[in-house]
């Protein structure tokens, strides 16, 4: 007895365990952050084995430098005009003039590319590309009643863990004032 629709099922089932495998091996396991408290008293994460760097205390790096251009950094920042007690809607209508988007803004065209602003309701992130294809995210997280921001950064060589473009939002975020 013949049965026709066997090897049609069989090569069906053949693409989709295809496809599953496929898949799979294209996703990045989240990055690996562990819990610190900076020597500025905040509360955060950084990438799991990072070091402070040898320049500033609220910027870490990969151990033994492995990537040069790597960098994520963690801090208190005022506006131009100086800290000051600020409800969460004044610290989102200074957004846009901050420090920490300034520089970014000024940068040479020629070296950034594909500048993305994002939009939460306690936070601005803006995203860009070096020519090399690697990442830099920049994120001010506001909270209501507070005097200074969480400002954060993180620089991603392409050949590291891209992930860490992405964690640096969420990380910003959550960061605290040990209290």
């Amino acid at each position: 007895m013949r049965r026709p629709w066997i090897v049609p099922v069989l090569i069906g089932f053949a693409v989709v365990g295809a496809m599953l495998i496929r898949t799979a091996e294209d996703e990045d396991p989240p990055p690996s952050l562990e819990e610190i408290v900076t020597a500025e008293g905040l509360a955060t994460r950084i990438p799991s084995g990072w070091v402070v760097s040898d320049v500033f205390p609220f910027e870490f790096v990969p151990p033994g430098g492995a990537q040069a251009f790597d960098l994520w950094s963690v801090a208190t920042a005022c506006p131009l005009d100086g800290c000051g007690a600020r409800s969460l809607d004044e610290w989102i209508a200074l957004a846009d003039l901050l420090p920490t988007f300034e520089s970014v803004r000024e940068a040479d065209a020629d070296t950034l590319f594909d500048l993305v602003t994002e939009e939460f309701d306690d936070a601005r992130v803006l995203r860009a590309r070096t020519e090399t294809s690697g990442q830099l995210v920049f994120v001010a997280a506001f909270a209501d009643g507070a005097e200074t921001y969480v400002a954060c950064s993180v620089r991603v060589a392409v050949g590291s863990d891209q992930g860490l473009a992405d964690a640096i939002v969420d990380v910003c975020r959550s960061t605290e004032p040990v209290r």
